[in-house]
């Protein structure tokens, strides 16, 4: 077994997610796309403390880009990403897409009214209902919600979270079994639902069949069940999302490669053997851990990346992988009451070199038009202070910030 470092396994997975690369001097269309290419998926998350969360992966791999250009080539045919839940809630390719759905299609069948004891047949009217609705054109919950007729109980107001509607429900398990599709998030970051046909052709269109008034169980056409769950069956669908993933990782652990697409471990470790016999994975030894690496994956002999992270980067949102390679524990303390926080709200990991060498605890306060860092945390022995105001610079600009306060003192963006 080949041996490797950890800090060449850092410049490895660095390298792979394509943070080490210059960021040009002008961001078009084709450096976003071959930035999404390279990660795979992009998370998606609702929290908007400095932007939302998927825009900040192509900054720290790209620097300042048009916002809306990215927004075109999610949101607008042809579509370079799709929503769905591959990594949380994330954007990945429509090809993507096709793989999920080896454990999806018991949603629609059924089951999930099984689940959810509050739903039934009534459930599954609404589900027929709102697929109808939605032949009209693409719409949020609450739009559905005002043309379906529905005599089920709207909200189960004992749930713990967000005591969704009856009719978010149904639209939410249509969307996790494919049969329905996301067409873009509205000015209030909720979904868009959308026929597959109205979001991209590449996307799986599947022909849905409906039982009697009585039990209206929603089926599919046998003629689609082939293609909608993968033709060759689901030991490829895994293997070709560890593919993706270990592609995307450079090097990686077994559960990290798991984690990419939120795979069951098994699985994905019969789909890593495949990988290892067809020589495009090879195993390695990084100081004592057994690790997988790509085998077009490069090992740079330096990197001079310098990222500000999302909490959902790629490098970072399986935090098992940073605590291994970077030796930097980090979590995220959104849900943290604020007496027990120990690093701040909305903390980005600050990457410089081969280093995660700090934690910023960062907001756009929009009303101010300033970027603050309320706290920074340093790792021993690591003060850029530099290197952090430069990038904290150029991020406040390209959000049209007017001024930057780090730690309460005030300077400049120029």
């Amino acid at each position: 077994m080949r041996k490797m470092s950890l800090a060449a396994a850092r410049r490895t997975a660095i390298a792979a997610t394509g943070l080490d690369r210059p960021r040009p001097g002008s961001v078009t269309a084709r450096h976003l796309k071959a930035a999404f290419a390279t990660m795979g998926l992009v998370q998606i998350d609702s929290v908007a403390r400095v932007v939302r969360s998927h825009y900040l992966p192509f900054f720290s791999r790209l620097g300042p880009y048009p916002r809306p250009t990215l927004d075109r080539l999610l949101h607008e045919d042809p579509r370079m990403g799709v929503e769905y839940w591959a990594h949380a809630a994330a954007y990945v390719p429509p090809e993507t897409l096709h793989h999920f759905e080896r454990t999806r299609t018991e949603w629609w069948r059924g089951d999930f009214g099984q689940r959810h004891p509050e739903t039934g047949p009534a459930f599954r009217a609404l589900q027929r209902s709102l697929l109808e609705a939605l032949e009209s054109g693409p719409m949020s919950a609450r739009a559905a919600a005002e043309v379906v007729d529905h005599g089920i109980t709207e909200r189960n107001r004992g749930h713990w979270g967000w005591n969704p509607s009856q009719v978010k429900l149904a639209l939410e398990s249509l969307f996790a079994a494919g049969v329905i599709s996301s067409a873009a998030r509205n000015d209030h970051f909720e979904r868009i639902y959308a026929l597959p046909r109205d979001v991209s052709p590449v996307l799986p269109q599947p022909t849905l069949t409906y039982g009697t008034a009585d039990d209206p169980r929603l089926g599919i056409d046998s003629a689609d069940a082939a293609r909608v769950r993968g033709v060759s069956g689901t030991t490829n669908n895994v293997l070709e999302l560890t593919r993706v993933a270990a592609r995307a990782l450079g090097i990686a652990r077994a559960d990290c490669l798991a984690d990419y697409f939120r795979q069951q471990r098994r699985p994905t470790e019969e789909a890593i053997s495949a990988l290892l016999d067809a020589g495009e994975l090879s195993e390695v030894d990084v100081e004592g851990t057994r690790a997988f690496k790509w085998h077009a994956a490069r090992a740079p002999r330096q990197v001079s990346a310098r990222a500000l992270l999302a909490p959902f980067d790629p490098l970072v949102f399986h935090r098992p992988r940073i605590e291994w390679l970077f030796d930097f524990h980090y979590r995220i303390e959104i849900y943290t009451p604020a007496a027990r926080r120990v690093h701040g709200y909305y903390v980005l990991p600050f990457l410089l070199g081969d280093r995660l060498v700090a934690r910023v605890d960062l907001h756009r306060d929009a009303r101010a038009k300033t970027l603050r860092a309320h706290r920074i945390t340093w790792e021993p022995g690591e003060e850029h202070w530099d290197e952090l105001i430069a990038e904290l610079r150029l991020m406040g600009n390209w959000l049209g910030a007017q001024a930057l306060d780090v730690e309460g003192t005030h300077l400049p963006l120029s």
